[in-house]
């Protein structure tokens, strides 16, 4: 199950946070999206590539838990539980279906906190499957700056393509 975001702030402080990795962060050989204009590539100790644009971020997850996925639907709702259960508040936006291709991508889009002093973040997640992982494209911005990014991460979305 994958709970995963990125989120800015001003603070040179170390923050410290307890993370569970029960995900593979890819640096994208299972899977094509176009990045837009402007994101630059980046890494962490967390995730080995990701895209980033002011308080922006674009990042591709799989998982391989499971034997088998025969919905994507099935899957995201069991991920906005858990994001329920791991965040301060969530508001459940809207949930959509991007067709990429021969691909549909189910869309869950939510706005969330984790803690206080924390600006709040805006998540647009496509799930994808083929049949045997579960490809989670993550992209996600502060609240305030989200509406200049839905469209791009839109196009992130409608642009994805299993490689394997």
């Amino acid at each position: 199950m994958l709970l995963t975001g990125c989120q800015s702030g001003d603070s040179t402080e170390e923050q410290i946070t307890e993370t569970v990795n029960v995900f593979q962060a890819l640096p994208l050989p299972d899977v094509y999206i176009e990045i837009p204009e402007g994101y630059d590539k980046t890494s962490s100790q967390f995730y080995q590539e990701y895209y980033t644009k002011d308080t922006a971020s674009i990042i591709v997850t799989q998982d391989t838990s499971q034997p088998s996925y025969s919905s994507n639907r099935d899957f995201a709702a069991s991920a906005l539980m858990q994001y329920k259960q791991t965040t301060k508040s969530l508001n459940y936006i809207g949930e959509d279906w991007i067709k990429s291709g021969i691909y549909n991508v189910y869309v869950l889009e939510f706005s969330y906190t984790v803690g206080e002093n924390v600006p709040e973040m805006t998540a647009y997640i496509g799930y994808l499957t083929n049949g045997y992982k579960m490809f989670i494209i993550t992209c996600s911005a502060e609240s305030t700056d989200y509406p200049n990014h839905k469209n791009e991460f839109r196009q992130v979305l409608g642009s994805v393509r299993i490689t394997e």
